[in-house]
C-alpha cells in the first residue's frame, strides 16, 4: 500500500508540472506511389488542435515528399506532414514557419495566438527523424536511462550503457535502411524550402524557439533570399549544447545577487551561489527511506530552472538542504522518475552531434568537478554518443556565419537554457539583428507568456515594420517564495504512508468488530 500511495502522489504532481507538454498523436504520413521529391500531396481542409489543447483551427493538411539526403543523387523518399492555419485577414503577410526547439521533438505547433493569425498563415513543416514516415526513436536507450535515474544516473557503469545501447539502436535504424546522415539541421532546412516553394510562398518568416534558432541561422545562411524576418526565442549557438560549466556558474552567480537584494532569500544565505556549490558538492545520499541521486538532482534543477516560475521551489529546496532538510531534493528525485522522457533520444543525439560533435572534450569538460553544478543536460546526452555514426555536416554549417538577414534576437537575464552572454558573440555576425534581453525572464515559456500583450506588442511590430517594440514590458522581480515548497509535499507524502493505511486497516477492524457483534446478537 505504501508504494502504491506514493506513486499516486507523485504521478499527480507530475502530471501539474508536465501539463501542456504533451503531444497529441497524429497519423504516420507515407509516401504516395509515384510521389516526386518536393511534390506537396493531398493538402485539403482538416481541423489541427494543438497538444493539451482544446482549442481547434480550421487548417489544411497535406505531405511533403522528400529525399532522405538531400546530399544524395537518388536517395529515397520520406514523407513529412505539412499543416497550414491560413491567415483570418484578408491580405495577409508574408506566413510564418514555426520552428520548435529540442532537437528530438516533433515540430508541432503551439496555441496560435490570434494577433498572429490576422495577418499570417502559420506554417509548420514537420522535422525529419521526429515526424513523418521515419522516426528515429531508441526506447532501449530510455529504458536504461529511466532505470538509471533517481539512483545513479550518471556513474561509469550507467554511461558504458547508455553508449552501447545508443549504438545498438543506429545499427538496428541504418539495418532498416535509413540512411542517418540524412537526418541533420541542413536537411530540416531544405524540407523548409521545399514547403514554401510548394506553397507559393516568395518570402516566410521564421518564429523559431531555443535549439529551433540554430535551423533559423543556418535557414539564413543557406537560403537568405528566401527568408523576410526571423524571429529567434532562446537563441542557441554553435556549441551552444555543450554549455561551460563556467558559464552555468556565471548564471548561478547572477541569480545569487538577485537574492541578495531579497529579503527573504538573503536571510537564509549569505552567498546563494557557494550554498548550491556546497549542497552539489555535500548532498546527502538519502532522507528516510528516499534515496537522493546528486546527479539525478542537479539535471532536475536545470530542467526546472528553464522556467522561471519553478526557481523558486528548486531554491527553497536547496536552501532547506543546507539548513539540515533535504526532503525537497528527495522529492526531486522522486519526480525525475515519473517525468516522461519527451525527446526522440535517436533524432536528438543525431541532429546535435552533426552539428557539435567535434566541440565534445571529454566527460571532464562538462562534468561538476570543481564548479557549482556542472553542466547536467550535456552530461545527460553527450557520453551515450560515443557509440552513434556520425557525419559530420559542413564546416561553413557547424560555425557562425555573417548574414544580413533581418533577425529579432529575444532572451531573458535569467535562461540557463541558452545563456544570454552568447547574444554578443552572435550579434557580431548578425548584421541586421535586434536584440531585446528582458530582465529576470528564463527561456522560451517565460518570453512567450510572462506579459502576453508586450509580447504581442513586441512580435507583431517586428513582422509588420522591422522594428521591435518593447516599450511595454514592465520590470517583473524574480520571486524567491515558492508557491509550493517540496519539503511540504515530502511531508505530507510520508504522512499519506503512514496515515492512509493505518485508517485502511482501522476501517477493516471495525467491519469485523462490526459483524461479530451481529453474530453475537443473532446467537
Amino acid at each position: 500500500m505504501n508504494a502504491r500511495f506514493l506513486w499516486i502522489g507523485l504521478l499527480l504532481f507530475g502530471a501539474l508540472l508536465l501539463a501542456g507538454c504533451g503531444s497529441k498523436d497524429t497519423l504516420v504520413p507515407t509516401v504516395p506511389e509515384g510521389a516526386q521529391a518536393g511534390e506537396l500531396t493531398g493538402l485539403e481542409a482538416c481541423e489541427f488542435q494543438p497538444a493539451a489543447s482544446k482549442v481547434r483551427y480550421a487548417a489544411e493538411c497535406g505531405t511533403l515528399v522528400v529525399p532522405e539526403n538531400w546530399d544524395v543523387d537518388g536517395s529515397r523518399l520520406i514523407a513529412l506532414p505539412v499543416t497550414r492555419i491560413p491567415a483570418r485577414g484578408a491580405n495577409p503577410a508574408e506566413p510564418v514557419f514555426y520552428l520548435l526547439g529540442g532537437p528530438g521533438l516533433p515540430n508541432r505547433p503551439w496555441i496560435v495566438p490570434d494577433w498572429l493569425l490576422e495577418d499570417h498563415d502559420v506554417v509548420a513543416v514537420g522535422y525529419r527523424g521526429a515526424d513523418g514516415s521515419v522516426v528515429l526513436e531508441c526506447p532501449e536507450v530510455k529504458r536504461l536511462i529511466k532505470a538509471h535515474e533517481g539512483k545513479d544516473l550518471y556513474s561509469e557503469q550507467a554511461r558504458a550503457e547508455y553508449a552501447s545501447a545508443t549504438k545498438k539502436c543506429a545499427a538496428t535504424h541504418q539495418a532498416a535502411g535509413v540512411d542517418l546522415s540524412g537526418y541533420t539541421v541542413p536537411g530540416i532546412v531544405e524540407d523548409m524550402e521545399a514547403a514554401r516553394k510548394a506553397l507559393g510562398y516568395d518570402r516566410i518568416n521564421l518564429y523559431s524557439l531555443s535549439f529551433g534558432t540554430r535551423t533559423a541561422q543556418i535557414y539564413a545562411y543557406m537560403h537568405p533570399d528566401s527568408l523576410h524576418r526571423l524571429v529567434l526565442i532562446g537563441v542557441a549557438t554553435p556549441g551552444s549544447m555543450l554549455t561551460d560549466p563556467a558559464d552555468l556558474d556565471e548564471s548561478i552567480e547572477y541569480i545569487g545577487e538577485l537574492c541578495a537584494k531579497d529579503a527573504a532569500c538573503s536571510s537564509r544565505t549569505g552567498d546563494f551561489a557557494r550554498t548550491m556549490y556546497e549542497v552539489n558538492h555535500n548532498m546527502p545520499e538519502r532522507w528516510l527511506f528516499f534515496k537522493i541521486d546528486p546527479a539525478t538532482i542537479r539535471l532536475s534543477i536545470q530542467m526546472f530552472m528553464t522556467d522561471s516560475k519553478y526557481m523558486p521551489m528548486t531554491f527553497d529546496a536547496y536552501l532547506a538542504a543546507a539548513e539540515g532538510d533535504p526532503s525537497g531534493l528527495a522529492m526531486l528525485n522522486l519526480i525525475a522518475k515519473v517525468m516522461p522522457l519527451e525527446q526522440l533520444f535517436g533524432d536528438q543525439v543525431n541532429k546535435v552531434g552533426t552539428l557539435d560533435k567535434e566541440r565534445y572534450g571529454g566527460i571532464e569538460s562538462i562534468s561538476l568537478g570543481d564548479s557549482i553544478m556542472g553542466s547536467p543536460m550535456a552530461e545527460a546526452i553527450w557520453p551515450a554518443m560515443e557509440g552513434w555514426p556520425f557525419e559530420l555536416v559542413s564546416k561553413d554549417l557547424r560555425e557562425y556565419q555573417e548574414t544580413d538577414v533581418e533577425m529579432l534576437l529575444v532572451d531573458g537575464t535569467l535562461d540557463v537554457s541558452t545563456l544570454p552572454t552568447w547574444l554578443d558573440e552572435a550579434s557580431t555576425y548578425f548584421h541586421k539583428a535586434q536584440i531585446v534581453l528582458l530582465p529576470e525572464f528564463g527561456h522560451t515559456g517565460d518570453v512567450q507568456t510572462f506579459q502576453p500583450e508586450a509580447f504581442e506588442r513586441l512580435i507583431t511590430s517586428y513582422y509588420d515594420t522591422g522594428v521591435a517594440d518593447d516599450s511595454l514590458y514592465v520590470y517583473q522581480p524574480l520571486s524567491f517564495e515558492p508557491g509550493m515548497r517540496l519539503t511540504v509535499i515530502a511531508r505530507l507524502l510520508v504522512a499519506a504512508m503512514v496515515v492512509l493505511p493505518a485508517l485502511l486497516i482501522l476501517g477493516v477492524l471495525l467491519g469485523v468488530r462490526r459483524i461479530r457483534r451481529r453474530q453475537t446478537i443473532k446467537s
